[in-house]
């Protein structure tokens, strides 16, 4: 078994690209190798800024020769009424190297075909990649690319190398106008290609040219690094794992500088001097052991060896010119406050023909008051106040000018604490826009949580009327995200919402808004919510039964939901949805209404079913009303030998339209019991 090594050499690759590059690319080669039945072992995978690569283990050298079976036409296409072969079969045999008489017929599913069987010679794995890594190369998903060559040929950068090798050999392919060697680059100002005998030796080469391939290991010194730069001051790096992903993605050999700034942009507020170190140079902030930030940075230069006195001297300016732009921007925005830019949001637009921003404020007022009716335990007015300040930093200096556009929100709570609003305030105007993306942190505050709930709301329902639906892979707005986002919040909150009755809010908001686009509202949150809960471990059948019912409620959904998946074990239930599969049937098309009437009882079983019903409803609301669905359907359990006995004793259909009637009046009530937590007849049961 060999091992196969293969590069692609490029111009410095757009950060985000490299791990799911690399992943793509191993995946890729893996299935041309596993198409043409040759085995391969694990890979390891190495991608810098400007190299993706893959080495495999345990490569087959070939394919090994065997007979294969080919299938042809179908029988009545391949023979003639007399049982000889036809011009087609005989076309078909000669195709593939034989005579009609190596035909057979075999019966597939697909009905009775005429087949032969030809052997197929060793197939070298060195002639499947020389033709097949073309076409990997050529068909790799990226985002975006570009061409730089008069060809069709396109990558995300310009490619300037190619390495393959099988242990030894070099595998001749073309690519980009490249032909594959055994010779690559190390760092970009150093000088001379690197030949490399075999696979083993590319990472050790790599690092001898100080260029450390493997990610993780890029990472973890660059990690270590920073931290050794900042011990110099008794001081720590600022965690960001974010940052510190990205650097490893930029760099290829990772050279932390400590740097320093001038101590008096420690007035600035920690989340402006965070971001302008980060988003702007991608250096790290300092802090020291009681977690407040210190005069002190971290650059990390991808050149060792180099000058870091000077180096950082660079940094330095380059950092002092964004401090002094931020803390001119902070002071001016800090004269003004909030209140004074409330008015100015008239002059804004927001989305074209859904107003402005001081437009969208009052929206927000409008749904926080609704909210906070719903929601009994929310501060009212912190969340009001909070709303009608909530866009006013996007009208700031500091949020304005681009260096600092991801501050929205967190400015707007800074700059209402120095107008000594309550910190209630400001800690929910900082909240509203998260979650951010998926798997961001949620609102810790309550006033926080129903601000963006009704932020998200506001947002997706404009966006819906102004015609811009998500469909596909398009999504402009991002609206996806934040319907997630909302539900999420919703969820983690246990904010017992009506989500129909909140965007028939929304909606009333708008002057005339599209009914054909108001009514796909509710099935893009329910979408949503169904994906939500598939996440969390929620069977299908037990999400189609809650959705059914109370998907409006989602916090109660999840609730019911988890307690359904916890009494599926129980042998009881799966007599209880038989017994309300049986309910459903019986009611399927029929319009029936009102309360049966205890008086046309008939029959025992009647009475016991309706006594039981009624004794068990004013606990399952009670339950219900405390999140607590679990006792719920301990309660609606209990009344599984009432309905076996109604089911035995009882002629539902009786002749007599009035017993019919009420029998089925009193199956639609003890079914709504059932339908407050979710509708089992949609569990599915093994072997029904």
């Amino acid at each position: 078994m060999a091992k196969l090594l293969l590069e692609i050499g490029t111009e410095e690759l757009p950060p985000g690209l490299l791990s799911s590059g690399a992943r793509e690319l191993e995946a890729r080669v893996r299935r041309l190798l596993t198409d043409a039945e040759i085995a391969c072992g694990p890979a390891e995978l190495f991608f810098t800024p400007r190299r993706l690569a893959v080495v495999f283990s345990d490569v087959a050298s070939e394919r090994p020769a065997h007979t294969a079976e080919v299938q042809g036409p179908p029988r009545k296409v391949a023979f003639g009424t007399d049982g000889k072969p036809t011009k087609t079969a005989v076309g078909f045999a000669k195709a593939q190297g034989k005579s009609p008489e190596n035909l057979y017929v075999k019966q597939t599913a697909k009905g009775e075909y005429a087949c032969l069987k030809k052997e197929e010679p060793a197939l070298p794995t060195a002639e499947v990649l020389k033709t097949g890594l073309p076409l990997v190369l050529s068909a790799l998903p990226f985002p975006r690319t570009m061409r730089w060559r008069e060809d069709k040929t396109r990558f995300p950068r310009p490619v300037r190398w190619l390495v393959c090798l099988l242990d030894t050999a070099v595998v001749p392919f073309e690519f980009a106008g490249l032909c594959s060697s055994n010779q690559t680059f190390g760092l970009r100002l150093a000088s001379g290609a690197i030949t490399i005998p075999d696979p083993g030796a590319y990472e050790p080469l790599l690092e001898k040219a100080q260029v450390i391939g493997s990610f993780d290991k890029r990472r973890s010194a660059a990690k270590a690094g920073i931290e050794q730069a900042c011990a110099q001051v008794q001081a720590r790096p600022v965690q960001d794992d974010e940052l510190l992903d990205e650097t490893a993605c930029i760099t290829e050999f990772p050279v932390p500088i400590l740097c320093r700034f001038n101590a008096e942009h420690l007035n600035l507020p920690a989340e402006v001097l965070k971001t302008a170190l980060k988003e702007h140079q991608r250096c790290f902030a300092v802090e020291n052991s009681g977690g407040k930030l210190v005069p002190y940075f971290v650059a990390v230069a991808n050149t060792p060896g180099c000058d870091a006195r000077a180096v950082g001297r660079w940094y330095e300016d380059a950092v002092e010119s964004r401090l002094r732009d931020a803390r001119f921007f902070f002071e001016a925005d800090a004269k003004v406050g909030l209140e004074a830019l409330v008015e100015e949001e008239k002059k804004v637009t927001w989305i074209e023909g859904m107003g402005s921003y001081f437009d969208k404020t009052e929206r927000l007022v409008a749904l926080c008051r609704h909210l906070a009716a719903a929601v009994p335990a929310a501060d009212k007015d912190a969340l009001l106040t909070a709303a009608r300040l909530s866009k006013a930093d996007l009208l700031t200096q500091v949020v304005r000018e681009k260096e600092f556009t991801s501050l929205q929100g967190v400015m707007g709570g800074i700059y209402a604490r120095l107008a000594g609003k309550p910190d209630a305030v400001g800690t929910a105007i900082a909240e509203q826009y998260l979650p951010r993306s998926v798997g961001d942190a949620l609102p810790r505050t309550l006033a926080g949580a129903l601000l963006s709930v009704a932020d998200k709301t506001d947002n997706i329902t404009a966006t819906f009327l102004s015609g811009a639906i998500p469909s596909g892979s398009e999504d402009p707005f991002a609206l996806r995200r934040q319907a997630y986002g909302l539900l999420a919040i919703v969820l983690e909150h246990k904010l017992d919402l009506d989500l129909e009755e909140l965007l028939g809010h929304a909606l009333g908001l708008f002057p005339a808004p599209n009914p054909d686009y108001a009514a796909k509202l509710a099935p893009f949150l329910a979408e949503r919510l169904e994906a939500l809960l598939a996440d969390k471990g929620i069977p299908y059948d037990i999400s189609d039964a809650v959705m059914e019912t109370t998907w409006h409620h989602p916090a109660r959904a999840l609730a019911a939901a988890t307690a359904l998946r916890e009494l599926r074990s129980r042998p009881e239930f799966e007599k209880l949805v038989i017994g309300q599969k049986r309910v459903a049937n019986i009611l399927k098309g029929l319009d029936v209404t009102g309360s049966p009437d205890p008086t046309l009882f008939e029959q025992p079983a009647e009475r016991e079913l309706w006594t039981g019903a009624q004794k068990v409803e004013p606990g399952i609301a009670a339950a219900m009303a405390k999140f607590d669905f679990a006792p719920a359907l301990e309660l609606l359990l209990t009344l599984r030998p009432q309905i076996d006995r109604f089911f035995d004793d009882v002629l539902v259909m009786a002749e007599d339209e009035k017993l019919k009637t009420n029998r089925l009046r009193l199956l639609l009530y003890v079914r709504s019991l059932f339908r407050r937590v979710a509708d089992l007849s949609r569990i599915v049961i093994e072997g029904q």
